[in-house]
């Protein structure tokens, strides 16, 4: 764990210093103008139609665009617009599978809580003050076991196939067969829940996610409506500042990590002289 973290705080040093950071931080600043207009826009004319349609592809061929500039970053790779660019189309090829694994996964859980879930107490109005709920565990096991799976495990097993997907060959991957497919998606998935890329996914949380929340969520009382507005303005810069360091990071990290966990090939042993009896 040691190493790890200090390969983070390496990490953090080198994005915060790094003159590519800039070319990040763009792509990331075009994601966000372009998801702002796509939930602002709305359809009532012919052309607010047509640029809904087109933030719909736009978006998402942004975000991997995005995540695959931060890989490339990662790795230490020379920047190239066509490289990027063929590597966010693997990105988005591998993510299709998590996706649908995903969305039947919440089907499925979904009706797993609504069986469980305890019906509504109706509603009396007696003197007495109302006695406490008995608590509920199943459908509380239920909610953080959502958590577990779609706010940590496919995540982690999505980044661990992008990483993959960013430096595979795809002709050689193909060639090899379906076994060696798969045996590269599972030695992907292994790495995705070793301790290390937990705890790396666990820190950048804390960026990406916690931070962002104190800042947007926290009651902060100030007087004057110009100042309140000042404040607004800054935190919510701080908070789009914490989820792209904290993301690009975490990223980075177990970019790094999973480069120092790979197998590495053994050469034929030499041989050795037999000491004289």
């Amino acid at each position: 764990m040691t190493t790890t973290l200090g390969t983070w705080f390496e990490t953090l040093r080198n994005t915060l210093t790094s003159a590519r950071t800039i070319v990040l931080l763009v792509l990331y600043a075009l994601l966000l103008v372009s998801f702002y207009f796509f939930i602002s826009t709305r359809e009532a004319t012919a052309w607010q139609v047509f640029m809904t349609y087109a933030l719909l592809l736009l978006v998402p061929a942004e975000f991997f665009i995005f995540q695959a500039a931060i890989l490339d970053f990662a790795g230490q790779r020379r920047f190239g617009m066509k490289p990027v660019l063929l590597s966010a189309l693997k990105l988005l090829l591998v993510t299709i599978p998590v996706v649908l694994i995903g969305a039947f996964v919440w089907w499925l859980m979904n009706k797993i809580q609504l069986h469980y879930l305890p019906p509504p107490a109706p509603a009396a109005f007696a003197p007495n003050p109302p006695r406490p709920q008995p608590v509920h565990w199943r459908p509380m096991l239920i909610t953080t076991l959502r958590f577990v799976l779609f706010g940590v495990a496919f995540p982690l097993a999505a980044i661990h196939l992008w990483i993959e997907a960013s430096v595979c060959d795809v002709r050689a991957s193909f060639a090899g067969g379906v076994k060696k497919i798969f045996g590269t998606i599972g030695r992907a998935l292994a790495r995705a829940f070793s301790s290390e890329a937990v705890f790396v996914y666990g820190l950048g949380l804390i960026l990406f996610v916690l931070g962002p929340y104190l800042f947007l969520f926290v009651p902060i009382h100030v007087k004057g409506t110009k100042t309140d507005f000042a404040v607004f303005l800054l935190r919510l810069l701080l908070a789009f500042i914490f989820t792209f360091i904290g993301w690009v990071v975490t990223l980075s990290t177990l970019v790094r990590t999973n480069a120092t966990t790979e197998p590495v090939a053994v050469n034929a042993p030499a041989t050795v002289a037999e000491s004289p009896a």
